[in-house]
């Protein structure tokens, strides 16, 4: 074999594993390269060896591309941006902050200011991406609650996607408040208390109002009051007409429902967080036409279904699934027609989804 034929070895572009790497650690203050990146756990965002900060807490108000955020901190809202030590670590969500979340601002050099810690959330409210690894997205932190908005019409009432938000509230540990808007759009009132009867029983706050009328708008801003509640739900469900309607000088975009298809448009573009001029604070969310929960919830969803805590413990068996074992609280319940059947399906597809 001529020399020239032989095969010539080519050079090695793989990852070297018999080196010694410096402790992460001291990478903080320069930029860290992709190959110790998998080192960096969430676990180490909290530690720094920044000297000179000069840092005051705050809220994240709005985000925008670019890691901009604007950050509300004893009611002066600060242009940030995020530490470039913070974006070395692995997070666990698909952003790194989200609305609401609690921070500390570097002030040093202004007017340049920068988020340099994210403090840790006491909940958050979350939908999942599809495919195999759901990656979590999430829509907003550290609230007291959630307002599950839909509309009696136009479009037309989803109580399973009301049913969904319910188990994501339970699972964060929110309180759930069913808002039902436009039911001056409803033609037979017994039609509007069916539809809600099961959810009052059950215990949940269901608030039905009308922008037009005004009707249930004053119960509703004593929900509000004093607390920091998330709006979310369908889009064209009205979200920005009650918000508008609660605090005028906000003057959030709205928009008319297909008269075709009965779908809304997306005015709300971003999250964004709102202090109301009576106390609390607003997180209004873009509309969302489908929450999906996470495949490791399916475990907990027959305890936090609505209405199903009341039930699941007088289960015979503690992992009972409420489709087929005996002595199930909740099909007795569902037989002696104190769980409608309606609910009963939309708790089926949430466990067939998952």
């Amino acid at each position: 074999m001529k020399q020239k034929d032989k095969k010539q070895p080519t050079p090695y572009s793989g990852r070297l594993r018999a080196i010694s790497l410096p402790d992460v650690d001291v990478l903080d203050e320069g930029r860290e390269s992709a190959h110790y990146k998998t080192q960096r756990a969430y676990s180490k965002h909290a530690e720094s060896f920044k000297e000179g900060l000069e840092l005051i807490e705050g809220r994240v108000s709005e985000i925008h591309s670019n890691y901009a955020y604007i950050i509300e901190s004893g009611g002066t809202y600060y242009n940030a941006t995020l530490s470039g030590r913070l974006k070395q670590f692995l997070y666990g969500s698909q952003a790194l902050a989200a609305v609401g979340d609690r921070i500390q601002l570097d002030i040093s050099q202004a007017p340049i200011y920068r988020v340099e810690h994210i403090l840790p959330r006491s909940n958050t409210l979350s939908r999942y991406a599809g495919g195999s690894f759901q990656k979590e997205i999430v829509i907003a932190a550290n609230i007291d609650q959630v307002i599950i908005t839909s509309s009696w019409r136009m479009p037309m009432i989803k109580p399973g996607l009301i049913d969904r938000y319910i188990c994501i509230a339970a699972l964060e540990g929110l309180k759930p408040v069913v808002v039902i808007n436009k039911i001056d759009l409803c033609e037979y009132p017994e039609d509007l208390e069916e539809a809600t009867d099961y959810y009052r029983r059950m215990g949940y706050s269901v608030i039905l109002c009308s922008t037009l009328s005004g009707e249930g708008m004053e119960e509703l801003r004593q929900i509000l009051k004093d607390r920091d509640s998330v709006f979310s739900g369908q889009s064209g469900t009205g979200k920005s007409s009650l918000i508008n309607y609660l605090e005028p000088s906000l003057k959030l975009p709205t928009a008319e429902v297909s008269s075709f298809n009965e779908k809304g448009k997306h005015t709300t573009t971003q999250a964004t967080l709102i202090p109301w001029s009576f106390g609390g604070h607003l997180l209004d969310t873009p509309g969302i036409k489908t929450i999906n929960l996470h495949s490791n919830a399916k475990a907990d969803i027959p305890h936090v279904f609505p209405g199903f805590e009341s039930f699941a413990p007088h289960c015979r068996f503690r992992d009972c699934t409420h489709s087929h074992e005996a002595d199930c609280a909740v099909l007795r319940a569902l037989e002696e027609d104190v769980v409608p059947i309606e609910r009963y399906d939309s708790y089926l597809r949430i466990m067939e989804s998952l």
